[in-house]
């Protein structure tokens, strides 16, 4: 079974190249069926040790090239691509010129042929009906079935009377201050006298009412 190996840090191998010297000078050591002494194990690690200083020097520049690279493109890239645009329409026919700059020239436009712009104009009335879309015209005609707007409005209830009822106030009969007071009152009218005279008849004298005849 192989054996995995776990990279070591810059300080390991530093580490190592130092100490050995120092603590274990005369150490023999046995790997892959090989000796090793203390000065030859030094030498070994020291050269891997320059290896990995040197890749993670380079990691360190690299990543501080790509920031100072990122922070000049954001400043005058524009400038840039404004001065190429320009040279590129300035030679836009001479292909030499533009070689010498690095720029492709543009492509001209090639015009449709009758058959590509039957095939086109198909394509394209296909797809609209395949979307279900339509001209201005078309659309125009198209609106909502809405016809009105039915609002149902919303009414607060009206408060509940209390339980208790008002004192009921007694009604005046008196005439109020400054009022004329008419008063009916029915007198009974006696009655006339007759006075028809009583008939007489025969020649006989008239006897007074009352009175009785002897």
């Amino acid at each position: 079974m192989p054996h995995t190996i776990t990279p070591l840090t810059v300080a390991e191998y530093q580490a190592l190249v130092s100490g050995i010297p120092k603590y274990c000078p005369k150490a023999i050591f046995s790997f892959a069926s090989q000796t090793y002494t203390a000065a030859q194990a030094v030498k070994i690690i020291a050269t891997v040790l320059s290896a990995v200083s040197a890749t993670a020097n380079a990691k360190t520049a690299l990543t501080d090239a790509r920031q100072a690279e990122a922070t000049t493109v954001a400043q005058n890239a524009p400038l840039v691509s404004f001065i190429r645009s320009n040279i590129a329409a300035q030679f836009n026919n001479n292909t030499t010129t533009l070689a010498a700059f690095d720029i492709q020239p543009k492509k001209p436009r090639q015009p449709l042929s009758p058959a590509a712009r039957l095939a086109a104009s198909a394509k394209a009335k296909a797809t609209r009906a395949a979307r279900g879309t339509g001209s201005k015209k078309q659309k125009a005609t198209i609106s909502g079935n809405v016809t009105g707007v039915s609002v149902t409005p919303i009414t607060t209830p009206a408060p509940t009377p209390t339980a208790a009822s008002a004192p009921t106030t007694p009604v005046s009969t008196a005439p109020a201050v400054g009022s004329t007071v008419t008063t009916s009152t029915s007198v009974a009218t006696p009655a006339a006298p007759s006075t028809t005279a009583p008939a007489v008849s025969n020649g006989a004298t008239p006897t007074p009412a009352g009175i009785a005849h002897a």
